[in-house]
């Protein structure tokens, strides 16, 4: 018996991307352990794990920011007496804590990124080759093989254990409204960035079209803040929609999701946390593009949503640049919101034929 370290610090669509994965992994590695290394809030995601998963937490936000906390956490590792490391993050932060446990003779693999492809996607020119690059969750399914283990060629979503459920019922009624009757619609319309968020305006326009059909039931996600404001407003002004910003955790927004028939969501965390619950997804990309690998695991081409006409697309792999290959964030101002109702409506027609 092993007991492998898996490290990915960030982002949660990331992990939440890896743990579909990891569950995967860990029933079919039954004789090892596996410890899942990310910050604190994302160990939240770990929903009913296989006996052989655990989290351990790092917070790379303050006490193991500077590089005297990460020394200091990077020797309790060494006393965890891990058997290998598997860096699926492959960042300075991690190659500083993979570079010291293999000083004591602990194997290391670690995630290969592909960055001369990414570079050919996000050039500036015309007509340029948008072949797609390996899904992210594939090059981590790589690592394990490379590691000795087997891993599973179809990765299933993680099941919600039906105690969880029970519990989030009694404690939520209110969000479990008009189950069965009327098409259950997560609509998540922010993104960590502005290059990757689609026009709030023309969204609110595609959320009121969906709201006044009458066969939709609408959950509005997003964080706290100024999104929890501004979702909290729409849902004030329009019919059969609720919003949950800012009001749940990671796991109690897992267990709604899997209540739910399809999510709307940018490329953004809530695109894997549908998927790791295995809900359908309408994703909405502006500047980054799915051909970069991050679409969700069992996610659908034919569902991810894209301005057309732009043909200098993507002008970024995460969505963190300041500036727009197509002049002042056309991306995001694009597509109609008739694109992302259409789709829905052929969803709500399609359930009304099978009841």
């Amino acid at each position: 018996m092993a007991r492998y370290l898996v490290i990915r610090l960030s982002a949660i669509g990331d992990v939440a991307m890896l743990i579909q994965l990891l569950y995967s992994v860990a029933r079919a590695n039954e004789q090892h352990d596996f410890v899942l290394l990310t910050q604190p809030f994302i160990t939240e995601l770990l929903l009913d794990p296989p006996d052989n998963v655990e989290a351990m937490a790092i917070d790379i936000r303050n006490e193991e920011h500077s590089l005297l906390g990460l020394a200091r956490y990077a020797r309790r590792l060494r006393l965890e007496h891990f058997d290998a490391v598997l860096d699926l993050h492959d960042v300075l932060r991690t190659k500083l804590l993979r570079g010291y446990l293999r000083l004591f003779g602990i194997p290391t693999k670690h995630l290969a990124k592909p960055r001369k492809e990414r570079r050919r996607l996000v050039a500036n020119h015309p007509g340029k080759d948008l072949t797609p690059l390996p899904p992210m969750w594939q090059l981590y399914r790589k690592v394990f093989l490379e590691a000795g283990l087997s891993v599973p060629e179809v990765i299933p979503p993680i099941d919600i254990h039906p105690s969880l459920q029970e519990s989030f019922e009694r404690l939520h009624p209110e969000l479990l409204q008009g189950r069965g009757s009327k098409v259950r619609l997560g609509i998540a319309p922010f993104a960590s960035t502005r290059a990757k968020t689609y026009s709030p305006p023309k969204m609110k326009e595609a959320v009121r079209q969906l709201a006044e059909d009458g066969r939709f039931e609408i959950l509005l996600f997003g964080g706290r803040g100024r999104e929890a404001e501004t979702l909290r407003e729409w849902a004030k002004e329009l019919p059969h929609t609720h919003s949950v910003a800012g009001t749940l955790d990671f796991s109690e927004e897992l267990i709604l999701m899997a209540t739910l028939d399809v999510v709307v969501s940018m490329d953004s965390a809530n695109m894997h946390l549908a998927s790791l619950v295995g809900v359908r997804v309408l994703s909405v990309w502006c500047c980054t593009h799915p051909a970069a690998g991050f679409l969700g695991i069992g996610q659908s081409w034919e569902d991810c949503l894209q301005p057309e006409g732009l043909d200098r697309r993507p002008c970024s792999i995460f969505g963190d640049n300041k500036h727009c290959h197509s002049g002042d964030f056309l991306c995001s101002e694009a597509m109609p919101p008739e694109m992302i109702v259409r789709p829905l409506l052929e969803l709500a027609d399609r359930q009304a034929l099978q009841s």
